[in-house]
């Protein structure tokens, strides 16, 4: 990989990883001051579990996106790694094409999505539902990102698997 897409990577990860931290701190904070409301001053928050259910779907498909970072997906590898390495290579090539070919069509209907409900205003909080559905293209878009990246990286290794 060139030292621009490393520095490039670098960046990103960071980001990414400072925008998961921040949106679990979130999580919990909301969590938190929802049963302190509930329960200790008897007032719940009515927009405490919407806003909770929203930033949960963000921080899953950001958990996607550190599961393709770092190549942790579930495998099951009983016949793939019985294969000679040249075999494991176009085999892992072809998984990460039709990962990235997946992951475009998703980004695709993700935009449609974010298109469609701009002005659809959520129950309880000040935000359209174009900003629940904009994790779909924006998740899927660095998965994209560190597909093609892990997809370089294993045709550069001569003697590895594209994994």
């Amino acid at each position: 990989m060139n030292v621009r897409l490393e520095g490039l990577k670098k960046i990103v990860d960071r980001l990414l990883d400072g925008f998961a931290v921040a949106m679990f701190i979130i999580i919990f904070a909301v969590v938190l001051l929802q049963v302190f409301m509930r329960y200790f001053l008897g007032s719940p928050l009515v927009w405490s579990e919407e806003l909770a259910r929203y930033l949960f779907v963000w921080v899953s498909l950001i958990g996607w996106v550190f599961a393709t970072r770092s190549g942790t997906h579930i495998r099951i590898g009983a016949f793939t790694d019985n294969l000679p390495v040249s075999v494991r290579k176009v085999i892992g090539f072809f998984n990460f094409a039709l990962v990235i070919i997946f992951a475009l069509v998703l980004i695709f209907f993700g935009f449609q999505m974010v298109l469609k409900n701009g002005d659809v205003p959520t129950v309880t909080l000040f935000f359209t539902y174009a900003v629940v559905y904009a994790a779909v293209p924006f998740s899927l878009s660095l998965i994209v990102f560190y597909s093609v990246l892990r997809l370089m990286a294993g045709m550069e290794d001569k003697g590895g698997t594209v994994s």
